[in-house]
């Protein structure tokens, strides 16, 4: 099939691929956005000089090795674990494997090819989506502003992060089952490929097990449907729905090979079928506490899912507008208005039983602004003919199910800021960004075909509102953001680098992270939190006949052994007395670093 491109969703596309290679450039040699990356850049490096093993590098060196043994090893849960004296990421081992030829061939800029090309890719697939159904122009260029500008979906790009790759795969397969395969369904080339990369993404991301769950039960109830099973469906004009069920069984099994392979690889790997996830999900697992967190994550997720991606309010306000168009021709309009009144005051009341007056407070000047908006909106447009077919249906569909499905797969631990921690824009529903594009540009088009101008420019509004908002929280402040978090790093790596002492301390280890893959195999590393830890430390340097280290203080926790009594850092060995004094450097980017000395005291 011939497509015939058009010059502004493709100029677009250039200014996107241009503003991506911006990106590149303010990453600094060496340093990364998080210290996620940094781990896996650890293993990326050592599986690029041929080292074909799974678990981080240690030395040759026995006192090293048992320091770390001995409670010293620089991390640790949840992002690393040690299991029978080998140390392993949490994260998949699949993202530093095929990261580390490129890392071998183009160094530290290498790691960043694949999310930066696999971006392209989801830009490109959704453009080639567009014009294989016929989609307008102005359409498809408001639909790639939106993907490529007024998400947070490009700065992935120029993290090491395995989320663009995984997006990408999997967006591949659900724009094959959920826009090119409407209304007639896929063949069975079409459903083995489609499925086998929705299957992929899984190798790449555990949230995607969740979209894995999501489409084999929306394919299965789609099944069911089609024989008349459920007229659920039909109320909801949502009967064509079948369409999905076409070639069922091959989609279904190539996802589920797919995975199932993913798990044996990790079964030789780690000798756990889910991999070192495994046991940071399943350890101390309990259903009630996976059931709170879930519902945590899931009402954390949603909100700020708004606030990086505002173009997801017009399918709500869409959705919102069919909902209530429903109830209204089963209804007449002061019900409807009398139970959205009575839904608000029963929201109110619940924040203030909840959270009291300050969290009331805090949520009437946070949303108060959009509802009245919203409510407008909805009022203007309720005399428009709504439509609302299977295809976007679905996309709902998988939205909220995917986010609760994730939700429950997802570990919030203690010590992260937000759900899925350092991270700009909620990382672990990228995968809807298209899918949420997609739709909204659906449902211009059905305002466009079933109402006047003036509904029509209206729409256009807010698109466009809502557009300029997204561009400024992600194109503008977005950048901003990632020029700061690699800023912090770069004086102090240089710093370690430029000093002769091979020990470096840290006490913390977010501070290891991000400071030890550019000094990878130049330095050991030890993650001493208290002045115990430093006299342990010191005792066995002694033993080595060294007498100095670096102890690097992690900003943002408590950093204890500066600030201990003197006698907390004295130690004897043998009959000898030996005191460890610490010397301030100064602040180098965000971190405070001592030299550290052992002396006997005259």
């Amino acid at each position: 099939m011939k497509i015939k491109l058009e010059p502004i969703p493709l100029g677009i596309i250039v200014i996107g691929v241009l503003f991506s290679l911006y990106l590149q450039f303010q990453i600094p040699e060496g340093t990364y956005f998080s210290g996620d990356a940094a781990l896996k850049s650890l293993l990326a490096q050592q599986l690029s000089t041929g080292e074909w093993r799974f678990d981080l590098w240690q030395p040759t060196e026995a006192w090293v090795r048992n320091l770390w043994q001995d409670g010293l090893y620089p991390y640790a849960p949840p992002f690393v674990y040690n299991i029978a004296g080998r140390y392993y990421i949490t994260f998949p081992f699949t993202f530093p494997l095929i990261t580390a030829p490129f890392y071998a061939l183009f160094g530290f800029r290498g790691l960043y090819l694949v999310p930066l090309v696999a971006t392209w890719a989801i830009w490109g697939t959704f453009y080639l989506t567009c014009k294989r159904l016929k989609v307008s122009a102005f359409h498809t260029s408001i639909a790639l502003i939106s993907l490529i500008f007024a998400s947070h979906l490009t700065l992935y790009s120029a993290m090491y992060w395995e989320h663009s790759l995984a997006v990408a795969l999997c967006f591949t397969g659900m724009a094959m089952l959920l826009m090119i395969g409407y209304p007639s369904g896929l063949s069975k080339p079409s459903a083995l490929v489609s499925g086998g990369l929705i299957g992929l993404s899984a190798w790449f991301r555990p949230e995607f097990l969740s979209m894995v769950a999501t489409l084999s039960a929306l394919v299965i109830i789609a099944a069911l449907a089609k024989r008349n099973f459920l007229n659920l469906f039909n109320k909801f004009n949502l009967k064509s729905i079948h369409y999905l069920a076409k070639n069922k069984e091959t989609f279904i099994a190539s996802m589920f090979v797919a995975v199932s392979l993913f798990f044996v690889a990790n079964k030789l790997v780690y000798g756990l079928f889910l991999g070192m996830h495994a046991v940071e999900i399943v350890e101390e697992f309990s259903w009630t506490r996976r059931l709170a967190e879930a519902w945590g994550n899931f009402q954390e997720l949603s909100v700020v899912g708004f606030e990086y991606f505002p173009i997801a309010f017009f399918p709500l306000l869409y959705l919102l507008l069919y909902g209530l168009k429903r109830l209204e021709a089963k209804l007449n309009l002061k019900i409807v208005t009398l139970g959205i009144i009575g839904l608000l005051i029963a929201a109110a009341g619940y924040l203030f039983l909840t959270g009291g007056s300050a969290e009331l407070k805090t949520a009437i000047k946070q949303y108060s602004l959009p509802i009245l908006i919203a409510i407008a909106w909805l009022y203007v447009f309720r005399k428009i003919e709504v439509k609302f077919d299977a295809r976007i249906g679905v996309i709902y569909l998988i939205c909220v199910m995917f986010t609760a499905g994730a939700c429950l797969l997802l570990d919030s631990g203690a010590d992260e800021i937000a759900v899925g921690g350092k991270q700009w824009g909620p990382r672990y529903l990228l995968s809807l960004i298209p899918l949420v594009t997609w739709i909204t540009i659906e449902e211009l088009n059905f305002i466009k075909d079933r109402s006047g101008p003036l509904f029509r420019y209206i729409s256009i509004f807010t698109i466009v509102v809502l557009l300029a908002i997204g561009i400024h929280k992600n194109t503008y402040l977005g950048t901003l953001a990632l020029q700061k978090a690699h800023q912090g790093v770069p004086p102090a790596t240089q710093l370690l680098g430029e000093t002769p002492e091979r020990v470096i301390a840290v006490s913390h280890q977010y501070a290891a992270q991000l400071l030890e893959p550019p000094l990878r195999g130049k330095k050991f590393f030890f993650r001493a939190e208290t002045s115990n830890d430093l006299v342990k430390l010191s005792k066995v340097l002694v033993e080595q006949n060294q007498d100095h280290f670096i102890y690097v203080c992690y900003p943002y926790r408590k950093c204890q052994p500066p600030e201990d009594s003197q006698n907390n850092l004295q130690f004897t060995k043998g009959e000898q007395r030996f005191q460890i004094e610490l010397s301030n450097l100064g602040q180098f980017g965000k971190y405070p670093i001592y030299e550290a000395s052992i002396k006997q005291p005259l």
